[in-house]
């Protein structure tokens, strides 16, 4: 009896499914890698904002320590 082809398309399908499934393991893993960047950026912003921030406060601080003597 023939199976008109099915083991070859079978093996084929099989082949393919594992193709792509390396496909999205290696996407899966760059996906990883940038979401772990994306929070170190928003730390080093959040640092910067800080710093950006306590300047400003810095010198008002300096002009009216200045100004009362």
């Amino acid at each position: 009896m023939s199976d008109n082809g099915w083991n070859e398309w079978s093996r084929h399908v099989l082949s393919e499914l594992e193709r792509l499934n390396g496909c999205y393991d290696k996407i899966d893993g760059q996906l990883r890698k940038i979401h772990v960047e994306i929070a170190m950026l928003k730390v080093k912003s959040g640092m910067w904002g800080a710093i950006g921030g306590f300047i400003p406060v810095l010198i008002t601080m300096a002009i009216y320590i200045m100004a009362r003597k």
